[in-house]
């Protein structure tokens, strides 16, 4: 059986021959059933009946293989038609002997790793071969140009149309030929695209009489099928050296790009493209990078070879160019050259001068190149050029500030005058500080100076000032030569706050523009306070300032006398409030109680008795004994501020804990509180207070350093050590001497040492019994401790022995 190459492989492995086909790298997704020819489908029906594979097995095992659906359905209906006798259209005659591979598997872009690419980053042109936007990743549809030299394995598709009509699918053979039915091999390996057109349309001339004489009724097409894809080998100082596969009308940049360009020591101005031992290009990148130039871009040939040179000249661009990096430069370029390779200088940019740093492989030396030396300056490896920044200094700037309509920066003009810089600031403004202006303005050693002069004066024409560059003249208006003026008013109004002052406001007008007053205040007498005036602060007296008290009504209205009064300046108003006004307070009342819920206190003093009695008394199943209450406590903004700054001293402390409001437990007795009715135990509650009452607790908690820590039945007269024990005990770190019980109302009793032994405190129906443990020790400080005790008695002892001595 005549052996099939590539192609047919594919088509076997279709037919589960897949070793075969996975040791030539052959991707099943590219299998174009539609160009498989009709005699290529007979092969493999009939390797199929050869192995006993039903066509039901051939499919399951090519879906395990990883061909879609839509090739099997091809293919079905492939063998399908071929069974009826239907051939295909896509007739391709091959020559009896071996065929040529149509499948090819392009190589895909080579991954760099970090380092790499970290590198060459700072490289100018690395980007443009390894960018995520910029891709000249190879094209498998770019038509071929007439120049395309044709070779093994190529497919030509022959279309005659007209008076007769074939369509011919050809593959170059191994010899160099492709066959035609009825006319035999033509040769065209080795010619152009254009020259092989001709010489197929002249062969074709005959068979095909129609093709013939001035009148023609038969024509011919011929275009380029699926072209075999060439192998190229990118060697040098590249990134990725290695044999690349692509298509045939790849470029030079293809292969480059795919073996990721040059590396940290590879040249992009020296590339060299080789075919069959001679180079045929030699690529410069920076000519497309810079001026967009394609030319040097050759179209590759099966097995050219692409070497990248090592670079000869590398120079540092720095500074303030608007590229930056590191350029390559060719023999003899100058620094001309490299300032339009980093594409000239940023706006910032001092263009006279810039520095050259070269390495004399000795030392470094250092070099001030003028302008007119860039073109005559030429570069070496390793030379680093730097643009600095042109000086933040101006030569014919003045500024103007202050009460001008167009305050800013002018051009110094020869001769201008100050009331030429006012007129072209559009005037002083109404508010203007008319008495007085200044200039200051640097003198030739660098200090500065200040000129005084009459904005009136200069404004009448009796005076003017010849201004010099870099002047800045100031004109204040009348507020800024004054304090600013203002008002408060404080205490029981909607929006107490400072006010703009305004002469001849009245009272009730300050009143009004802060809202009017609140509900809570005292209208009888509104206070007014004022500060000494000047003529009473020129002499030392106790006096501090001047109070008024007006009625005011709730309408804003005054006595004449009273309304006529006018605040002044920096006055402070107080509208405190009524005496008898008291905010609403709001106890809650919770657990075992008829009507559980918030009460509002309804006279001061009232105790938690009264609030008990309007709650509905305790219920049958409250628990007494274990009644608690919760106060709040708000801190004053003076406590909190305090509390916070400590806490940002101590380490022990956290910022997060300090709290504005916070709520305290109040041990009370409420069992004494209702058999005693308005005595001591019974306290006066305030707002926001929580009275709790629990229900029956049948349970004593243990926890702490015990050995199993647990909640217990309570018993009468159960002592607290028979508890313990019943969790297990002590552990070994409990601190005996400070057990204590929390009682269920918040109060605590701890034990209690006397002659007789340890006096336990008395367990309640839902207490806690709490054993704390003892602090650790580190022994091995105090073992360094006590060593430190012993040798000062030690030394102590030997000098009193020599002295006795």
């Amino acid at each position: 059986m005549i052996r099939f190459i590539k192609t047919i492989l594919i088509l076997f492995m279709f037919l589960g021959l897949s070793q075969i086909v996975l040791a030539q790298n052959v991707n099943p997704a590219t299998v174009n059933v539609e160009k498989l020819s009709d005699v290529q489908i007979q092969k493999a029906v009939d390797e199929m009946n050869k192995r006993g594979l039903s066509i039901e097995e051939a499919i399951m095992m090519a879906r395990a293989k990883g061909f879609s659906e839509s090739q099997i359905t091809d293919m079905r209906r492939r063998m399908d038609a071929l069974k009826s006798g239907a051939h295909s259209n896509n007739a391709m005659v091959v020559e009896a002997g071996e065929e040529v591979s149509t499948v090819e598997v392009l190589s895909e872009k080579a991954e760099l790793d970090d380092t790499i690419t970290k590198k060459g980053s700072k490289i100018f042109g690395f980007q443009f071969f390894n960018s995520d936007k910029l891709t000249f990743a190879p094209s498998v549809n770019m038509p071929i140009s007439d120049s395309y030299t044709l070779g093994i394995g190529d497919e030509l598709v022959i279309n005659i149309y007209g008076a007769s009509q074939q369509i011919y699918k050809l593959q170059v053979q191994n010899n160099g030929s492709v066959y035609i039915t009825d006319l035999g091999p033509v040769q065209v390996a080795g010619l152009t695209f254009f020259k092989a057109q001709g010489k197929i349309k002249k062969h074709l001339t005959s068979i095909y009489s129609g093709l013939r004489g001035d009148k023609p009724n038969t024509f011919v097409d011929v275009s380029a099928g699926q072209l075999k894809a060439i192998n190229v080998n990118v060697i040098g100082e590249v990134n990725a050296p290695g044999t690349y596969t692509l298509p045939a009308t790849a470029s030079a940049f293809n292969a480059l790009y795919l073996a990721g360009g040059p590396n940290e020591k590879g040249s992009f101005r020296q590339i060299d493209v080789l075919r069959d031992g001679n180079m045929i290009s030699t690529i410069d990148v920076y000519a497309y990078l810079i001026d967009g130039k394609t030319l040097e871009n050759v179209q590759l040939r099966d097995q050219d070879v692409i070497m990248i040179r090592p670079y000869l000249n590398r120079v540092k661009v720095a500074g303030e160019f608007k590229r930056q990096g590191w350029f390559e430069a060719k023999k003899d370029e100058s620094l001309a050259d490299m300032l339009r390779y980093a594409g000239g200088f940023s706006e910032n940019a001092y263009t006279h001068r810039v520095e050259l740093y070269r390495n004399n492989t000795r030392t470094m030396t250092f070099k001030d190149v003028a302008v007119q030396d860039f073109a005559s300056t030429v570069l070496m490896n390793g030379d680093s050029i730097v643009a600095g920044l042109v000086i933040d200094r101006f030569e014919n700037k003045v500024s103007i500030e202050g009460s001008v309509y167009r305050p800013g920066n002018y051009e110094m003009t020869e001769g201008l005058m100050l009331s030429q810089l006012i007129a072209r600031a559009e005037g002083a403004k109404e508010e203007a500080y008319m008495e007085r202006g200044v200039i200051i303005r640097k003198k030739k050693d660098y200090t500065f100076e200040s000129l005084s002069f009459s904005l009136r004066d200069v404004l009448n024409g009796k005076t003017d000032i010849a201004l010099m560059k870099n002047d800045k003249i100031q004109i204040s208006s009348i507020f800024d030569m004054r304090e600013a003026q203002t008002i408060e008013i404080v205490g029981e109004v909607q929006f107490p706050g400072t006010y703009a002052y305004a002469e001849d406001l009245k009272l009730a007008d300050l009143i009004y523009m802060a809202g009017g007053f609140l509900e809570q205040a005292e209208v009888s007498a509104v206070e007014v306070s004022r500060i000494l005036d000047k003529k009473e602060i020129e002499s030392l007296t106790k006096k501090l300032s001047h109070s008024f008290q007006f009625p005011v009504d709730r309408q804003l209205k005054m006595t004449n006398e009273d309304a006529a009064f006018s605040l002044q300046s920096y006055d402070k108003v107080y509208v405190r409030r009524a005496p008898g006004y008291r905010p609403q307070a709001v106890v809650k009342v919770q657990g075992e109680v008829a009507y559980a819920g918030d009460f509002g206190l309804t006279f001061k003093g009232e105790k938690i008795s009264d609030v008990l009695r309007r709650a509905g008394g305790v219920t049958p199943e409250a628990f007494v004994e274990g009644a608690s209450l919760r106060r709040q406590h708000v801190m004053s903004d003076a406590e909190y501020d305090a509390k916070l700054a400590l806490a940002k001293q101590d380490s022990t402390l956290n910022v997060e804990d300090v709290k504005r409001m916070t709520y305290q437990v109040v041990g009370i007795d409420l069992v004494k509180i209702l058999a005693n009715v308005g005595g001591v135990e019974d306290l006066q509650l305030k707002d926001g207070d929580q009275l709790f009452v629990p229900e029956q607790m049948q349970t004593v908690k243990v926890s702490g350093a015990v050995l199993s820590p647990v909640a217990l039945t309570f018993k009468d007269n159960k002592s607290l050590r028979k508890y313990i024990r019943s969790s297990g005990g002590f552990a070994q770190s409990a601190k005996k001497s400070k057990v204590y019980v929390l009682y269920a109302n918040g109060t605590a009793e701890s034990t209690r040492g006397s002659i007789f032994g340890r006096r336990y405190p008395k367990v309640a129906s839902g207490c806690e019994i709490i054993v704390p443990e003892k602090p650790q020790v580190d022994k091995t400080a105090q073992a360094g401790k006590w060593l430190g005790i012993t040798s000062a008695v030690v030394s102590m002892f030997t000098a009193i022995s020599i002295a006795i001595k």
